[in-house]
């Protein structure tokens, strides 16, 4: 048996006894004390003395004693209500945990009232976490290294350039062989009716680059052929990736059969590709590989971050949001399920091992969220409305739409706004609990 949490708060005119029980719920016991009591009940006469109509006496004005004869009833039931009201606001004052919403709020009961021993009143309420402290300086991280920019990688960053000012030319009379690149088209017959996978797209027949059973499919058709087959999944695959693949049955149709000539690495190609020449294009390249090798680097050192936290703090969370997530979860998987053509009894099947994964899964996503909650009010982090402005410009850049968009729609702009507030707090909270954890200036 769980040992619960009890602590007890002096006020005035309550003294409150909290209880802290399972899943992030407080109980509290609250003794209004007897002076407390019966200003609450003059508040009641008060009240019923301005509803009522006495003979003799305008609203209001009648005399309390007359009033409580003629309306204890009433006045007693006025008299509860404020109790129950008054011992809520004081319990909150007194403890100074909040409900994470109304409907979390169990209705108050009153256990016992009287004037001259004052009253009980009993009820309970749902609260966020109690996330501690983070104490970075007891945080640490294994060694990730950079990733050593090879010149492999350099040479396939050109390949890439050379292909995008590739010339193309037709190849007939014979069929689809490894080094070939292909028109095709793909779409699922599984599916009723089929779902286009590709339409037209060209791809090259090379085992890094394309998947073994579209190469098994494809080799050797000519130009026309309709080939019918079924998807495999990866051998390099992750294990959760193999664990919920399910085979479709496909039809290929090959438009064509294609060889590039490709242009020559020089300072024309360079500058076609926005470079100065072919020296400033290996440097930019370079620079552009080195700086993702960095953000790489970064990105997995906040992941293992992520995992540090998880594992030093532990803490309750409110029931009501982690059924809530698993229940939405567990119903996302289930619809993905089904696109991807599990049977129902197949998806029963899962379902045991899905709930598992998920409750996991609920547990890590929920802290971790309440944790970074707490490192941004630590940090005391927000966004200026200069870092705003410049993300969305960035954003408008990478997608002229937008601009449009906001012109027509000032309602969509600020929904906008309102997520890029949010994802750049998300990514300076992130980039300033690794600095702190790194002992490092954060910038």
């Amino acid at each position: 048996m769980v040992d619960l949490e009890k602590k007890t708060y002096e006020s005035d005119g309550f003294s409150v006894e909290a209880i802290e029980e399972v899943g992030c719920r407080l109980s509290l016991r609250v003794l209004v004390k007897p002076v407390q009591a019966q200003k609450a009940y003059q508040k009641g006469v008060k009240v019923v003395n301005k509803q009522i109509s006495i003979p003799g006496f305008r609203k209001g004005k009648a005399p309390s004693a007359t009033v409580i004869g003629r309306h204890s009833s009433y006045v007693e039931q006025e008299w509860k209500e404020i109790l129950i009201q008054e011992a809520y606001r004081g319990a909150l004052d007194a403890v100074e945990i909040y409900p994470i919403n109304k409907e979390s709020i169990d209705r108050p009961k009153i256990v016992s009232c009287s004037q001259e021993e004052g009253a009980v009143v009993t009820f309970s309420y749902e609260h966020y976490p109690n996330v501690p402290t983070i104490d970075f300086t007891k945080l640490s991280l294994p060694e990730i290294e950079k990733e050593t920019i090879s010149e492999e990688r350099v040479e396939e960053i050109l390949e890439q350039i050379q292909s995008a000012h590739a010339t193309w030319e037709e190849v007939e009379g014979r069929s689809v062989e490894m080094g070939d690149h292909v028109e095709i088209s793909v779409e699922t017959t599984s599916d009723d009716p089929p779902k286009p996978l590709l339409s037209h797209r060209r791809l090259e027949m090379a085992e890094k680059k394309m998947s073994p059973w579209l190469i098994e499919i494809l080799v050797g058709a000519e130009i026309g052929a309709i080939k019918e087959g079924e998807t495999q999944i990866d051998p390099e695959a992750d294990e959760e990736a193999k664990k919920n693949f399910q085979p479709a049955s496909v039809r290929v149709e090959i438009h064509k059969i294609e060889k590039p000539t490709y242009p020559e690495v020089d300072d024309e190609l360079a500058k076609k590709a926005g470079a100065d020449s072919k020296e400033d294009l290996l440097k930019k390249i370079r620079d552009d590989l080195e700086g993702a090798a960095r953000s790489n680097q970064k990105q997995k050192q906040i992941e293992a971050l992520d995992e540090v936290l998880l594992e030093t703090y532990q803490f309750a969370l409110p029931t009501s949001l982690v059924t809530a997530e698993k229940k939405e979860r567990l119903e996302r998987k289930i619809a993905q399920l089904k696109r991807d053509n599990f049977s129902n009894e197949e998806i029963q099947n899962k379902k045991e091992v899905i709930e598992q994964d998920i409750e996991k899964e609920v547990d890590e996503s929920l802290r971790l969220y309440f944790l970074n909650k707490k490192i941004q009010e630590q940090g005391k982090i927000q966004t200026t409305q200069e870092e705003l402005n410049q993300e969305l410009q960035a954003q408008i850049q990478r997608n002229p739409y937008l601009f449009l968009q906001s012109q027509k729609d000032q309602a969509a702009t600020q929904e906008l706004l309102s997520r890029l507030a949010s994802s750049l707090v998300h990514k300076k909270t992130k980039e300033y609990a690794l600095a702190q954890t790194l002992g490092e200036e954060n910038s």
